[in-house]
C-alpha cells in the first residue's frame, strides 16, 4: 500500500518540475477536463490521479530529455571558459569539487558542484547547490557544465557516468568531446 504512495509522489514530483501552463496545455490535449482553476500543487495531484498512466510518463520523459537537452547545448558553451567553470586542483577520478561562476537573473551567483564515485566502481553522483537540483532533484545545467568540463580534463570518464542522460546527450557529449580539448 505505501508502494502506491510512494511511485505517486515520485510522479507528483516530476509534474512540479513542469510549468503551469504546459500542464494545463497536457490537459488540454488529453482531454482531462477541470483543470482550469486550480493551483500548482492541485494541478500536481490532480494529473496524478486522473492521466492515463503510461502517456503520462512520455509526456514527462520527453519533458525531461528536452530539459536535459537545453542543459547540454548551455553546458557546451559554458564548460570551455576557465571564468565560468574552475575546477579544484586537487580533484581526481574519485571526488571533483567545482565552482560554477555564473549570472542568474542579473546577479552573479556561484554554485558549487561536486561529482563523486560511489562504492559501485561503475557509477558517479553528483551535486550542486542550486534549487534545480537541491529542491526539484533535476540534473541542473550548473552539473552539466561541470560533467563537460570534467571531461575534457580528464578528470571524469564518459563510461562512468550513470546519472541522467539521454542518448542524444551522450552522443554529443562524445561529438564535442575532441572539439573542446
Amino acid at each position: 500500500m505505501n508502494g502506491g504512495r510512494r511511485d505517486s509522489s515520485a510522479l507528483e514530483r516530476r509534474l512540479s518540475n513542469i510549468t503551469v501552463q504546459t500542464l494545463r496545455n497536457y490537459c488540454d490535449v488529453k482531454g482531462i477536463s477541470g483543470s482550469s482553476g486550480l493551483k500548482k500543487k492541485d494541478l500536481v495531484e490532480f494529473i496524478a490521479r486522473k492521466a492515463d498512466r503510461s502517456a503520462l510518463e512520455d509526456f514527462l520523459s520527453s519533458c525531461e530529455a528536452d530539459y536535459l537537452i537545453d542543459s547540454f547545448r548551455r553546458a557546451v558553451k559554458w564548460g570551455k571558459n576557465d571564468l565560468i567553470v574552475r575546477l579544484d586542483p586537487r580533484s581526481g577520478m574519485r571526488e571533483l569539487h567545482a565552482e560554477f561562476n555564473g549570472l542568474d537573473v542579473g546577479l552573479r551567483r556561484v554554485y558549487y558542484v561536486d561529482f563523486y564515485e560511489t562504492d559501485n566502481p561503475k557509477k558517479i553522483v553528483t551535486v550542486c547547490e542550486c534549487d534545480d537540483s537541491r529542491k526539484r532533484g533535476l540534473f541542473c545545467p550548473h552539473q552539466m557544465t561541470v560533467l563537460i568540463r570534467g571531461l575534457k580534463e580528464g578528470k571524469i570518464k564518459l563510461n562512468k557516468w550513470q546519472g541522467p542522460m539521454t542518448p542524444e546527450v551522450r552522443q554529443g557529449i562524445s561529438a564535442h568531446l575532441p572539439r573542446i580539448r
